[in-house]
């Protein structure tokens, strides 16, 4: 028995058939998860950029502090404890010094203020309105009228560091004179033994503010304030 093959297709029926239409909804989705992608992705490096900001303003800040502490000990060694007391009952400009820190509002006269609203302003106006440029290569004191000394720029870490000395009194003059108004430690201790207390005099304290101000890289400003106390 013979079987007949079937008949094949014409190969022109498969080449007439027509393409099927393509609906392009994985392509729609890949492009929005490769936009949700790249959007993640710029914002990951914005903020590690931001965070490294962040940390690099803090680490100058924290620089600019710790430099302050050279404010400190300079005032002390080159000048407070160098000094005959007499000496720091009168201004010395020329040392960074002011005798006394009336209360009152300053001005660009030069008056002196106990606690200025804004230490920048107060600075820039009174303290020191004529500053050195920077960086500094030599200490100076007193530089264009002003009351302050400004120590060699630190080519390390690029801060330089200002510092003014005031007393912490009303008037200039003899701090043992009550009309001077001086901030005091007391001057008289009591030891008692069983029933019987005998006051012994010691020497009186007198209180000294030491404003350090470091300028350091990134525009960073700092103020350190320090209180000392010296025996008369």
């Amino acid at each position: 028995m013979l079987i007949r093959p079937a008949a094949a297709l014409p190969a022109q029926r498969w080449r007439d058939r027509p393409p099927r239409k393509e609906a392009g909804v994985v392509l729609m989705i890949a492009l929005i998860i490769l936009v949700a992608l790249t959007i993640g992705g710029l914002a990951l490096v914005r903020s590690g950029d931001t965070t490294n900001l962040i940390s690099g303003n803090l680490a100058f800040q924290q620089s600019a502090t710790h430099a302050a502490e050279m404010g400190t000990e300079d005032a002390l060694r080159t000048f407070l404890e160098t000094q005959p007391y007499t000496v720091l009952y009168a201004d010395r400009a020329g040392n960074g010094y002011t005798a006394s820190t009336p209360p009152g509002v300053w001005n660009a006269a030069g008056n002196t203020a106990g606690n200025p609203a804004s230490w920048d302003t107060y600075w820039s106006t009174v303290i020191d309105p004529a500053p050195r440029a920077i960086p500094v290569a030599a200490k100076s004191c007193g530089h264009g009228g002003g009351r302050v000394c400004t120590l060699p720029t630190d080519n390390t870490t690029g801060n330089t560091v200002s510092y003014t000395i005031q007393r912490l009194c009303a008037t200039t003059g003899d701090p043992a004179d009550p009309a001077t108004g001086c901030a005091s430690s007391s001057d008289r201790y009591a030891p008692c033994h069983k029933t019987q207390c005998l006051p012994i005099p010691l020497s009186t304290q007198y209180y000294y503010r030491i404003t350090s101000r470091v300028a350091g890289p990134r525009n960073t400003i700092s103020y350190v304030q320090s209180i000392v106390a010296i025996s008369k």
